[in-house]
């Protein structure tokens, strides 16, 4: 092998989304870890009796296969995409998301007992992308504007309805938390407008 397709190699390694698939990795092992929704799902009573790991852990569980591979599939796509753009404002987003959401449903949503899923998450780097396509790639606004309308179209139909768009979830009674969703947006737009425009 040459010197120059070793560096080209590592060039790419390097350009992967380490973080974001991390973040994945880490739901993806919940999933399969017996007993892991039970230890580590949001849960109002335990939270507020002390286990205050279930702010973070929360995210990272799901409550079946289809929501898992759905919320990974916008996580995967927005977050890595957002992190070959702007690494730090993909890191930061995904680190402060999951704790303002969860602060968020503690303070506002009383009454949700169980929470699970990082959909929150995924539209805080969804969001977070779309923001930084608006500030930086002009001739893609078209683009980034669609994203936005879609995901107020996605968090305007489950909150009118309050009912997931996943069908599986709904068939177990599962209810649409659209304000997961909003605070990780805000958290997001929030990261990437306070980070200078490069």
């Amino acid at each position: 092998m040459s010197a120059t397709t070793s560096s080209s190699s590592q060039s790419r390694l390097e350009r992967l989304p380490w973080f974001t698939l991390g973040a994945g990795l880490l739901a993806g092992v919940a999933w399969f870890w017996p007993g892991a929704f039970e230890a580590l799902a949001y849960d109002r009573g335990k939270i507020l009796g002390g286990q205050f790991w279930r702010i973070v852990t929360g995210h990272w569980v799901h409550f079946s296969a289809s929501h898992l591979l759905w919320n990974l599939a916008v996580l995967l796509a927005a977050g890595g995409w957002l992190e070959r753009r702007n690494a730090g404002a993909a890191c930061w987003t995904l680190l402060l998301s999951p704790v303002a959401i969860s602060l968020a449903l503690l303070t506002f949503d009383p009454s949700l007992g169980i929470y699970a899923g990082i959909s929150g998450v995924a539209s805080g780097a969804l969001v977070a992308l779309a923001v930084h396509g608006l500030r930086t790639e002009p001739a893609l606004r078209w683009l980034w504007l669609a994203i936005v309308v879609l995901f107020v179209a996605k968090v305007g139909t489950e909150s009118l309805g309050r009912r997931p768009l996943n069908p599986d979830l709904a068939a177990q009674g599962v209810r649409s938390v659209p304000l997961a969703h909003l605070v990780g947006a805000a958290v997001g737009a929030g990261v990437v407008m306070t980070r200078r425009k490069r």
